[in-house]
């Protein structure tokens, strides 16, 4: 089953502030944020349940180049993500949507 996913609306802010940093940064490195992204949302669009539960039934997938993770939660038919993180900031901040 392939899983659709939803997004917290401040989680697609995060990721929209993530992409516009990397691009001011270094240029083509927002390509290779975006595309170290859509691997991720690959993944877990196929097998949500691979990766580990961090917090009851939300989930973490870590990028694998850049220092963000996706943190998420699968419900029946899709998966709602409720934040894409930079890994340096405090949790408790995203925690407050579930």
């Amino acid at each position: 089953m392939v899983y659709r996913l939803d997004f917290h609306p401040e989680a697609e802010a995060e990721f929209d502030e993530a992409l516009l940093w990397y691009q001011k940064e270094k240029d083509g490195l927002e390509q290779a944020f975006f595309d170290d992204y859509l691997s991720i949302e690959a993944r877990i669009e196929d097998a949500p349940h691979h990766f580990p539960a961090v917090l009851e039934n939300i989930r973490r997938a870590n990028f694998s180049r850049f220092p963000y993770s996706v943190f998420f939660e699968i419900e029946p038919d899709s998966v709602f993500i409720f934040a894409i993180f930079h890994q340096s900031r405090n949790p408790e901040e995203w925690k407050g949507r579930v």
